[in-house]
């Protein structure tokens, strides 16, 4: 086996850097318009980019509540903060 088996090298996989929305959505359109043309059903369309938008957008809202709990909380420590000071006055 070792005799006659050859040296054969890996093969070169290349990764395309550059990438164009504005060309990915002209295809995506294309594609659907065919789709309708040939009375297939409509199926969701995954862009690039969409999870990311996503888990972005749900940061925000993230982000937002937490101010507004924040700002429930210094206010309920300062309403209780003047109450126990006028009781204890």
């Amino acid at each position: 086996m070792g005799l006659f088996s050859l040296y054969k090298p890996r093969e070169y996989g290349y990764r395309y850097i550059y990438y164009d929305p504005k060309k990915e959505e002209i295809r995506a359109k294309e594609k659907q318009i065919a789709a309708e043309l040939a009375g297939e059903a409509r199926q969701p369309i995954l862009k690039r980019g969409v999870f990311k938008e996503m888990a972005l957008k749900n940061k925000n809202i993230r982000v937002a509540e937490m101010r507004k709990s924040n700002l429930r909380l210094v206010i309920i420590l300062f309403l209780m903060l003047a109450i126990l000071y006028f009781i204890f006055q």
